[in-house]
């Protein structure tokens, strides 16, 4: 017999805070990991993933354009002026979700064993990342050209720098300059969006 705490406005309901929760904890991850212990990467997809685990692609496309759009009017509160490319690196999180859905459809077969489970989010790694990187080496690209990129990106921008140093031309450089922060920040993310939906799915099944 359904009960009001299963019924399917209380799992809208449910499902609706914990979008918003991802999308505030993707926004502290940011400023844990960069900004407060200053690595070079994004930190800013593990409750995406998690959200995608837990809950299919649809409520993970909400999070990160959700959570896109408001990093880029928070970059406009910071600057004082609307950067276009700030809202363009939405691509990159709509591909970084369909790419890595493609792999968590299915999501059954990850817990076969240990192993598989560790296969299928290395997939999941490698496949968003290599999305991430040609969409924001693009992005980075016309990004540079226009104007001057933002301090949250800087080490790419390091990156690109060395390789243009090296005579590569600046869309070349920009891709290979996406490369060891994509890769890095797509496995770190990725596993830990996948323990975040293992410590949901058990507080879930607890209440």
């Amino acid at each position: 017999m359904e009960n009001k705490f299963t019924s399917p406005a209380m799992r809208k309901i449910k499902l609706v805070v914990i979008c918003v929760l991802a999308i505030a904890l993707n926004f502290l991850s940011v400023f844990i990991f960069y900004d407060t212990l200053k690595l070079p990467l994004f930190m800013d997809t593990i409750f995406t993933l998690a959200v995608l685990f837990y809950a299919g692609l649809l409520p993970a496309l909400i999070v990160q354009i959700s959570y896109n759009i408001i990093n880029s009017f928070v970059w406009m509160f910071i600057t004082g002026s609307f950067d276009v490319f700030m809202l363009m690196y939405t691509i990159c999180g709509i591909l970084i979700v369909v790419s890595s859905w493609l792999v968590a459809r299915h999501k059954k077969n990850f817990e076969i064993s240990p192993l598989i489970t560790i296969l299928y989010l290395l997939l999941i790694a490698m496949l968003s990342s290599a999305c991430s990187v040609i969409s924001g080496g693009i992005i980075d690209y016309f990004h540079l050209r226009c104007s001057n990129i933002p301090d949250m990106i800087s080490p790419i921008k390091k990156f690109t720098d060395a390789f243009v140093r090296q005579r590569f031309s600046l869309f070349v450089s920009c891709i290979l300059a996406q490369v060891p922060v994509s890769f890095a920040d797509r496995l770190i993310t990725t596993f830990a969006g996948w323990g975040v939906y293992k410590i949901m799915r058990r507080c879930t099944q607890t209440v």
